[in-house]
């Protein structure tokens, strides 16, 4: 009993404290008349930690002041809640009663689906959220979500907007969403605060729901604990252009319908908003109005339009109709008879908004006479001579004759080539989905011409026209050839667009997991060609979605229509599971085998119908291609897997200074960030390259994730990656946004390097030229690593392509370091083409023997030590080692002795040498005087006279004496005489003896 007394004081203090703030407020403001009992409204305190709250009088603010409100009284707990179609009567007997008509009650819980104002428990933000999301403050003060009637739609340009609604829940319930996400350069982001303003990290609440489809509205329900709970719904568009440029509008993010469960009770009746109604009471929702009929806010019926006007489903007001036009009706055709021929025919567009029975009005023209219906598509033939139909397996058609069997040795070629609209293919579909229920005129969003298919006139502008079509996959299996996916089909399409505002048209592609926008187009386009190469071989779905209008900025009106079309004309789908094949091709066979046989990878297709590898140092791609040409040669430096996949083995010859260069200690996984940029509107971000440079059969690539989709909506636990989101190639880049919970998103992941084109010394190739870096003083060049990937976009054409640079720096740590070009930060300055730096030591080549000098020390004790050093300065690594020191003796001289010696020596015998020449010249003067002396007159006194100084020939050959026999040896040669016969009596002797007989006998 004490308890319930306490909790009846604190229901009168709850009453008195409402009085004296109203008292206080009117006290600051002017003096208010006394309450009486009709001033008075009722409200229910909060609960207690037992669930138990008090009903109490609450006078207006600033109307009254004091009087004697009624006493407070114990209210229903807080776990009660009605039922749906009920509301609690707070003022009168505090039960339940049911909803009158026009209004409607979801018991414990409200449904938030009228957009034309915003609910008082909601409120809008902005950039100022968070400044780890967003730079400067002020820039996106009013970039906030827009209230669009039917639904409500985010900024939509690249500042941070929230959606913020606030909930206290006496039990634990839960908050559904409906809504549309088509564009992945906006981040979306659902979470909730607890009573703490902590976020919650369950999965639950913490959610990044997955991309939509064009015009398709998805569904997120997150259950909430009991007590207060903050959703926020936060988008960002992080549509960040290498060139600076915003090409494309971001699309916002649509929310239409938000229902949150929990409440406890409801205490008033939410009425039907316009275009709607409940008949009955209790109604647990609203119905819409049919066409032709209108209603008001809170209506229980309505309106019929006037025959003069009409309206479509769902609407608020009628529309007066308008005389009828040539616009208001197409041309069509009757299907094939059993005798090929089809009748051509007028309809008006359903549903019928004009009038045709007022003067000028456009009539309806009269049906055509019969004409023979057009070919099949090719791969198929009539069937039953009424209609088209693939032809069956192992068949072709050109679509002129019937279904026959391949020939012997040939296999057809699947595929749905689609060129003439006379019927819908069993395998194609067409719908219209509208932000609004009364958006499409009929299901049918694209409509059959003779040679084309287009898209269906009478929708509203901001409907979407989709066109599907299934195929259950491709014969090829997926795989990754020379760095980037193998490519298992092609879609190709030929199309135009026919506009006269902002429409849109988007080709998308579909499977289990995930739907991605291929590519768009905006406003009116040419006649033109688009190929898509489908690199996933499992069971997927494409679709052409057109949208006359993507304009968000106000709420269109149901009359405003317009004709723009997008028509296409041609669809081809290659390498399918199903479909038809309308030529057969010949192919490999083997021994009791049905079909054709696979090559293997890295083979292709003879002219004998045999597999053959294709040569060393080239790779193949395709998928049983045809002929050697087949066989594309890999680039400089790099060698080939398997004819599969072209890559670098981390080793390298220059074929200019013959240096060898090892790159092994670079395999694995590098990443360079680059500084932060900015959006045009202050949002921060950064660019993560990843990169595999070389090595392990081109096999491990970089990964580049894509975490905003990372948890998917088909799992409650939210453990599930889509990791078909995620990039990996040899060199990819990923967006880095700064998130507020300390985590960074990782979004956009593109590749930069699907394969490798070459490494070498070159400084361009294949028109891609290194830019960005100054050269260093080393005489060493750069090896330069180039690589391409073959995905074209709108801004790069031609693909993307990268440069890494390897510089030798012997005092690099580690690994090295990654630069990008000072003027160019983001590391490409074009958007197409990306530059690196790499300065590392494993960039210098490896040592040899040119690369280490001798030094030898002088003789101590005998021996002599002789010492190796690298020479400077010294631009190598690794490879030969440096040789020890050798010590070797020492001979007894130095090396001056020796060579002092040897040049006294030398000297010594060029000394004796002139001696005995000279000695040898007195010798033959000598002998000269004596015959002179022989043979003069014999006068005392007289010397005799010379004939010659010249010495006859043969004189000093021969030396006579009187009586010797031998011949002298050594120095002296023979004397011989002149002339015999004028010495008859001279006996041969030798000189010495002549002079021992008689000294001067020599003289006489």
């Amino acid at each position: 009993m004490a308890e319930y007394c306490w909790q009846y004081l604190a229901a009168a203090v709850y009453v008195i404290v409402a009085h004296v703030a109203g008292v206080g407020n009117g006290a600051s403001a002017q003096k208010l008349p006394t309450c009486q009992p009709t001033d008075f409204h009722f409200a229910l305190t909060e609960c207690d930690k037992k669930g138990v709250r008090w009903r109490v009088s609450v006078p207006e603010p600033d109307h009254c002041t004091g009087g004697a409100p009624p006493p407070p009284t114990r209210a229903p707990d807080c776990g009660f809640s009605c039922d749906a179609g009920e509301y609690l009567s707070v003022d009168d007997d505090q039960k339940c009663h049911r909803c009158p008509p026009g209004s409607y009650s979801m018991g414990g819980g409200v449904r938030y689906e009228d957009w034309t104002e915003l609910p008082s428990e909601f409120s809008l933000l902005s950039e100022a959220i968070d400044d780890t999301w967003m730079h400067s403050a002020g820039n996106c003060n009013e970039s906030r979500w827009h209230l669009m009637g039917n639904y409500i739609a985010s900024a939509g340009d690249d500042c941070a907007s929230t959606l913020v609604y606030t909930a206290n829940l006496k039990k634990a319930g839960s908050v559904s969403f409906t809504y549309q996400y088509s564009d992945d350069n906006t981040i979306f982001h659902v979470y909730a605060q607890n009573d703490q303003c902590q976020t919650m990290r369950d999965t639950n609440v913490n959610r990044w729901p997955a991309t939509t489809g064009e015009g398709e509205w998805k569904t997120i329900t997150m259950y909430l604990k009991s007590g207060l709970n903050v959703i926020y719904w936060k988008t960002m568009g992080v549509d960040f252009d290498d060139d600076g440029n915003n090409k494309k509008k971001v699309k916002p993010v649509l929310i239409k319908e938000i229902e949150v469960m929990g409440i406890a009770y409801t205490s008033e009746c939410t009425k039907c908003k316009p275009g709607t109604f409940a008949r009955d009471e209790g109604s647990r929702f609203c119905e819409d109005c049919p066409a032709d009929t209108f209603s008001v806010t809170g209506s229980g019926e309505c309106q019929k339009c006037p025959d003069t006007h009409y309206s479509q489903p769902g609407s608020g007001n009628c529309t007066e109709r308008k005389p009828c036009t040539d616009r208001d009706y197409f041309e069509t055709h009757t299907p094939c008879n059993e005798n090929k021929q089809t009748n051509m025919m007028y309809k008006w567009i359903e549903p019928k908004i004009c009038r045709s029975d007022v003067q000028g009005a456009a009539q309806l023209p009269p049906s055509g006479a019969m004409q023979d219906c057009p070919p099949c598509n090719p791969g198929m033939s009539f069937y039953n001579n009424s209609h088209c139909e693939f032809c069956p397996e192992n068949q072709y058609s050109n679509g002129d004759e019937e279904c026959k069997p391949c020939p012997a040795s040939t296999a057809p070629v699947y595929g749905m080539e689609l060129k003439w609209w006379h019927s819908m293919p069993s395998n194609m579909d067409t719908s219209c989905l509208s932000m609004t229920d009364y958006g499409c005129a009929s299901e049918e969003g694209w409509q059959l011409g003779s040679d084309n298919i287009h898209s269906g006139l009478g929708h509203s502008d901001e409907a979407y026209l989709i066109l599907t079509l299934h195929t259950d996959g491709f014969r090829s299996s997926s795989g990754v050839f020379n760095g980037k996916p193998g490519e298992v089909g092609q879609v190709s399409f030929i199309f135009e667009m026919k506009c006269s505002g902002d429409c849109g048209f988007y080709f998308m592609e579909e499977d289990s997991r995930s739907s991605d926008v291929i590519e768009s187009w905006e406003g009116s386009t040419d006649k033109q060609q688009y190929s898509y190469a489908v690199t996933k071989s499992g069971p997927r779905t494409f679709s052409w979605a057109f949208q006359k209008t993507d304009d968000n900025s106000f709420i269109r009106r149901e009359s405003e229509q317009s004709n723009d079309m997008a028509v296409i004309y041609f669809i081809n789908v290659t390498n399918t599971i199903d479909g038809g094949a309308s030529v057969c091709k010949a192919c490999p066979r083997g021994n009791n085998v049905k079909g054709c046989i696979p090559c293997p990878k890295g083979h292709y297709i003879a002219d004998d119908n045999t597999c053959q590898q294709c040569p060393d140092g080239t790779y193949i791609h395709a998928n049983n291609p045809y002929g050697k040409e087949a066989c594309l040669a890999c680039g400089p430096g790099t060698i080939s897997h398997d004819n599969v996949v072209c890559y670098s083995d981390c080793q390298y010859k220059s074929s200019e200074s013959q240096f060898i260069y090892d790159f092994s200690p670079l395999k694995g996984f590098h990443s360079v960030m680059s500084a932060p940029s900015f959006t045009a509107k202050g949002t921060r971000y950064f660019h993560l390259f990843n990169i595999s440079l070389c090595g392990n059969n081109g096999e491990d690539l970089s990964l580049c994730k894509d975490n905003v989709t990372y948890y998917s909506e088909g799992q409650r636990d939210g453990l599930i990656q889509n990791l078909e989101d995620n990039v990996t190639s040899m060199l990819c880049r990923s967006t880095i946004i700064p998130s507020e919970d300390g985590a960074p998103l990782s979004a956009q992941p593109v590749s930069l390097g699907d394969r490798p084109l070459a490494v070498t010394q070159d400084t361009s190739v294949n028109n891609i030229t290194v830019v960005g870096f100054a050269e260093d003083s080393l005489p060493l060049p750069d090896i330069n690593f180039y690589y391409n990937s073959a995905t074209s976009t709108t801004a790069c054409p031609y693909g993307r392509a990268s440069v890494i640079s390897l510089r030798c720096d012997v005092t690099a740590i580690g690994s090295g370091v990654l630069e990008l070009p000072a003027g160019c930060p983001d590391g490409t300055c074009d958007g197409c083409t990306f530059h690196f730096l790499w300065r590392t030591k494993y960039a210098c080549p490896l040592c040899t023997e040119m690369d280490y000098k001798s030094i030898e020390e002088n003789c101590k004790a005998g021996r002599q030590i002789i010492h190796y050093v690298w020479k400077e300065p010294k631009l190598c690594r690794d490879g030969v080692p440096i040789p020890e020191n050798v010590v070797k003796k020492c001979p007894m001289l130095t090396f001056e002795a020796q060579i002092a010696i040897t040049v006294a020596t030398g000297c010594a015998a060029l000394l004796i040498g002139l001696i005995i020449y000279f000695w040898k010249k007195t010798r033959k003067l000598e002998y000269k005087y004596q015959r002179l002396v022989q043979s003069s007159s014999g006068k005392d006194g007289e010397l005799p006279t010379v004939d010659s100084c010249a010495v006859d020939e043969g004189d000093e050959d021969d030396i006579i004496f009187n009586d010797g026999k031998q011949k002298s040896g050594g120095f002296f040669s023979k004397f011989r005489s002149k002339d015999k016969s004028d010495f008859p009596d001279l006996q041969k002797k030798s000189l010495k003896e002549l002079e021992e007989d008689d000294p001067l006998a020599v003289f006489e």
